[in-house]
């Protein structure tokens, strides 16, 4: 620490008398750990994948001809930069051990400079090690130690860059771990890349963001929202990432006012293995991993119903090697009353009692809408599709939006998986998403949404199919199980708008407390409209009734976020004497002819008329009192 101070202080003076703007140069992004080698020997001229980026802080172009780049911890410098390279202010260059690889893999338009014997960086926590650039006399001009314990570093799979946050861009700044984060497609430039033929490499390169993200807050327009949880077996079978696994729950727990939280649905692979007992990967045997799951989701247990998928991983002794899952010893309906049937919960069947598998469950949420929602075994066999069509054709159902929540269906390339079920043993009598598509979803016009997860590349995808019945079904895969910390800790929140038809995907991380703005992870889709609900009836039971009047006179005078569900009749933002005209025009009952014919009260009278109205409407209930 001492020696690190040092050199600073040192820096810092001698960069006084260099020419103004040398000081302004700072490393700004670090790839230490790409996809699968970091040294490319295949190459006809092999070189070094990592790379950092550079980026000018300052007003005025620096010319960098003979800096360098380096490891000042081991004291091993890359070939200084050729001359003429120059960086313009608010400008980023990327320093790479071989431009075309480079530009094959990040794109051919991101500025770069390429360097003989590029330093390589070690991927472990705790190296200390010391990313760094100096100027052409040799005087360090940035230095980032960005291995020292509790910075973000490639726990788990690798593949992501660290990245300075855009409120830190000096070089006192990027000192400190906590203005770092791993990059992830979709958050301040960062995409995803194939690069080197791996499939998991996110960065930003040549894209510096400047301006901080607002706080992540539900739309103003939202009705309701569901939370949408990809595959957790990386937090499960690891005591580092685990942590993670409750912070989800809990961010859920704690917000389920704020975002009006109905349902929550986890997309399978709830574990890494089922019933081996020696981890695979990790450190968590498989009845660990599998009381680990419990622990976390029992966190809202008694808070939000919520619906888990059996994934492959779930099934078998590693990877659905056959159908057996622990999945119903470990959880089971009774252990939240919001999904127990005989609690009042949203569970309606089984397709074998018990077993959560293959089970159905009934939502009416607060717009109206009601959901059928089905979740099914990975690559169900033809009894359970058999077993879903009948449960979807009830006639009861028929104005139900169904949702295929299962853990594959959608790849990230936009099309539905075909073929490849034989490739586990499960698959002999499973059903791919094509299959799943042709034999079920398309039958029934009332399905209009899918969700798996499963997947990697770049994690997310949409396909928009039309059935022969004309319903329209939007299908969507998402799963970050590949990024580094077991999966960044990354959710999805689905908010249904106050419109009744419109549905707001979006992408948000507890853990990293950010939020995607890609199209990919945040996009908008339309959903079959609701039939007209009364304006009146604010508490959607289908009656205006005197309930809607006392939901009307509590929040008389309100506004400021007002929902329609709040008194708010003529959806203006406010409610008012207008908002108790509407009550009176759609009132249901033997009042309603008079009340139709009154005028809007003064407001300093509205509360008073509307007491009167409940009275009136209490004693004309007693008085067909037997």
């Amino acid at each position: 620490m001492i020696r690190h101070l040092c050199r600073k202080i040192a820096a810092s003076a001698l960069a006084a008398a260099l020419p103004a703007g040398d000081a302004a140069i700072i490393i700004s992004e670090i790839m230490y750990n790409p996809q699968g080698t970091d040294y490319d020997l295949a190459a006809a001229t092999p070189y070094n994948r990592e790379w950092v980026e550079l980026y000018n802080t300052g007003a005025s172009s620096v010319d960098l001809s003979g800096w360098q780049f380096g490891d000042v911890q081991d004291n091993n410098w890359a070939s200084p930069f050729p001359a003429g390279t120059t960086l313009g202010a608010g400008k980023a260059l990327v320093v790479t051990g071989d431009s075309a690889s480079f530009g094959a893999n990040w794109g051919a338009g991101v500025g770069r400079v390429q360097v003989n014997a590029f330093p390589t960086l070690a991927n472990t926590v705790g190296t200390n090690e010391g990313a760094a650039i100096r100027n052409h006399l040799g005087v360090l001009q940035d230095v980032v130690r960005f291995q020292e314990t509790g910075w973000p570093t490639a726990n788990g799979s690798d593949g992501n860059s660290i990245y300075l946050l855009p409120g830190a861009l000096d070089a006192r700044a990027n000192d400190l771990r906590l203005n770092w984060k791993p990059s992830s497609a979709g958050v301040y430039g960062a995409k995803w890349t194939s690069a080197g033929g791996q499939g998991e490499n996110h960065g930003s390169p040549g894209f510096v963001a400047t301006t901080t993200q607002a706080p992540f807050a539900p739309s103003p327009n939202a009705a309701w929202s569901m939370v949408v949880m990809p595959d957790t077996q990386n937090y499960s079978k690891s005591s580092r990432d685990l942590p993670i696994f409750s912070q989800l729950t809990h961010w859920i727990k704690d917000h389920k006012e704020e975002y009006k939280i109905q349902v929550v649905l986890q997309e399978g692979d709830i574990v890494n293995q089922n019933s081996q007992v020696a981890p695979t990967s990790g450190d968590q045997t498989a009845d660990q991993q599998w009381a680990n799951a419990k622990a976390a989701m029992s966190v809202l247990n008694g808070e939000l119903p919520y619906i888990m998928a059996a994934g492959n991983h779930d099934l078998g002794t590693t990877s659905a090697q056959n159908r057996n899952t622990q999945f119903n010893t470990y959880f089971k309906a009774s252990d939240n009353p919001l999904v127990d049937p005989a609690q009042g919960g949203v569970l309606r069947g089984y397709q074998v009692p018990g077993e959560l598998q293959n089970a159905y469950f009934e939502l009416h949420a607060p717009d109206g809408r009601d959901l059928l929602i089905f979740s099914l075994e990975f690559w169900p066999r033809q009894a359970t599709v058999a077993w879903a069509n009948q449960i979807a054709a009830l006639p009861q159902y028929a104005d139900h939006t169904a949702v295929l929540l299962t853990h594959s269906y959608l790849n990230p390339n936009n099309t539905r998986a075909d073929g490849t079920p034989d490739g586990y043993p499960v698959g002999t009598d499973g059903n791919d998403g094509e299959e799943l598509w042709n034999e079920l979803i398309k039958l029934n016009p009332n399905f209009e949404m899918t969700l798996n997860g499963h997947v990697g590349g770049d994690g997310v995808g949409y396909l928009k199919s039309t059935g022969p019945q004309g319903n329209v079904v939007h299908q969507m895969v998402f799963n970050s199980q590949f990024e580094t910390n077991g999966g960044n800790g990354w959710i999805r929140v689905l908010e249904f708008l106050n419109d009744r038809k419109t549905v707001h995907v979006r992408t948000y991380s507890p853990l990293l407390d950010l939020y995607r703005t890609d199209a990919a992870n945040d996009f908008f889709f339309t959903l079959t409209e609701l039939p007209a609900l009364s304006r009146a009836d604010f508490n959607l039971d289908g009656a205006v009734d005197s309930v809607d009047l006392t939901i009307w006179t509590t929040n008389f005078g309100r506004t400021t976020d007002v929902l329609p569900q709040q008194g708010d009749a003529d959806v203006d933002g406010d409610v008012d004497g207008a908002d108790y005209l509407v009550w009176q025009q759609q009132f249901t009952g033997a009042l309603a002819a008079a009340a139709s014919h009154a005028s809007v009260p003064e407001p300093s009278t509205l509360p008073l008329a509307a007491a009167a109205s409940l009275m009136a409407f209490s004693r004309r209930r007693r008085s067909h009192v037997c």
